[in-house]
């Protein structure tokens, strides 16, 4: 089974959560920096065949 990080983050300039693939998020609503709150690793299952 592969495994991928997501970042989960925090903007405090628009009080909105996320979470993505990569390793520098940015802000969906203002583009900005965010704060990381955390880096899970979880199961791909974008990657195995049906």
């Amino acid at each position: 089974m592969s495994i991928r990080i997501v970042a989960h983050w925090f903007c405090a300039a628009c009080d909105v959560e996320g979470r993505g693939p990569g390793s520098d998020p940015s802000c969906w609503n203002c583009g900005g920096a965010v704060t990381v709150t955390a880096r899970p690793a979880v199961p791909d299952h974008r990657s195995e065949e049906a």
